[in-house]
């Protein structure tokens, strides 16, 4: 059996998330365990649903101030959809929101 790599960060690293999701791909790779690797597939999904839906529907002031910034940060950098794309996105998600 392959020898397991620490998820050991030092300070300096400490905020650099690469550095972080590099070792956890590391890690992750050296595990064999379906049922472990289905849990994990979990947690994070549960995670990220659960941020993403509370910055999604956040609308203090100070939170729209910082969402239109990045928007017009995107739109500088040419980060930019077309309306026609845009508006299907809307209405196939629309369509399946509902509740049947």
């Amino acid at each position: 059996m392959k020898a397991m790599k620490s998820l050991t960060l030092t300070k300096s690293e400490n905020m650099n998330t690469q550095v972080a999701k590099k070792t956890l791909h590391e890690l992750i790779d050296q595990i064999e365990d379906n049922e472990l690797l289905s849990l994990y597939v979990k947690l994070l999904e549960r995670e990220i649903r659960k941020v993403s839906s509370h910055d999604f529907f956040n609308t203090s002031e100070s939170d729209l101030i910082v969402r239109a910034k990045a928007s017009l940060k995107s739109i500088e950098k040419g980060k930019t959809r077309d309306i026609k794309d845009f508006k299907k996105d809307v209405e196939a998600w629309k369509k399946n929101r509902s509740i049947k």
